[in-house]
């Protein structure tokens, strides 16, 4: 049998289904389990310890006393940054309100068209807005309330828009 060499687009796209895979079935376990927000807290445990950044607790904290603004770009950059892996920059309409407060719409979101596609090829009782809501929670908004961040998300038909406020 004789393999090729993949593609870096080829790659991306096997290690993206792979990632996508783990999610629906870390979600349908711990949903079948009832255990699903025990899960996000163990998430949360884990990315509390990784935010801001190189930035820990108190210097965060420090800096957005001094320059919010500061504070709130380099939130901004580690989330940028987390959501290239999975979405292009196309798709995500950044707004700043203020030098404390953003919106974050990301217009089209592969990871809940392929959630989509996985959970009704494998007929789990999931559903891609209960795992996109429980990601949002778990993984950014409750973990930046350690750093003094208020925010929401809210569904859309193709994707999601979150407001990050530093109070």
């Amino acid at each position: 049998m004789e393999t090729k060499e993949l593609t870096l687009k080829e790659k991306y796209d096997q290690l993206f289904d792979e990632h996508m895979l783990n999610l629906v079935t870390f979600y349908s376990l711990h949903k079948e389990m009832g255990i699903v927000d025990k899960g996000v807290d163990w998430s949360l445990k884990i990315r509390r310890k990784m935010l801001p950044g190189g930035l820990g607790k108190s210097a965060f904290k420090l800096l957005k006393a001094v320059s919010p603004s500061k504070a709130l770009n380099q939130l901004l950059k580690q989330y940028m940054g987390i959501f290239q892996t999975t979405i292009s920059l196309s798709d995500i309409e950044l707004n700043r309100i203020s030098d404390r407060e953003v919106t974050v719409r990301v217009k089209h979101c592969p990871e809940l068209v392929r959630m989509k596609e996985i959970i009704e090829k494998t007929d789990l009782d999931l559903s891609p807005r209960f795992m996109c809501e429980n990601r949002c929670k778990g993984v950014t908004l409750e973990a930046a309330k350690e750093f003094g961040i208020d925010g929401t998300s809210e569904f859309e038909e193709k994707g999601c828009m979150w407001k990050l406020k530093l109070n």
